[in-house]
């Protein structure tokens, strides 16, 4: 047996096996609250473009129903280009909360099985 060969083996040592557990549990944990935070904020910018979409069919009807309506078009489209940019966030952050989702399940596999 060459003297790389122990190298080579896995330490499945208990204080690596301890190791690797309390490591998983750590990391499951950061990751589950890391996507809690994720959907609270999901939900809270799903809030914001539903008000956003209220604020706007208001002005609508407000400038319908005006004789000589003020010049908020400028305005309107600054609140349709900032719904655009929370919508974008929004899917971006419905993409990263899938991968913490799929991180947790590999933590939590992991440590099931001893981290093999």
């Amino acid at each position: 047996m060459s003297e790389n060969a122990t190298h080579d083996a896995p330490a499945d040592t208990p204080f690596v096996a301890s190791l690797a557990h309390k490591m998983a549990a750590t990391l499951t944990r950061i990751v589950y609250e890391m996507d809690m935070k994720a959907v609270a904020v999901q939900a809270s910018q799903a809030e914001l473009i539903k008000e956003m979409d209220r604020l706007t069919a208001e002005l609508h009807a407000v400038l319908a129903a005006a004789d000589d309506p003020p010049p908020v078009d400028p305005l309107i489209q600054r609140l349709l280009v900032c719904r655009k940019r929370l919508m974008t966030a929004n899917n971006s952050l419905a993409v990263s909360k899938e991968r913490l989702s799929r991180v947790r399940g590999l933590l939590i596999a992991g440590s099931s099985t001893g981290g093999r």
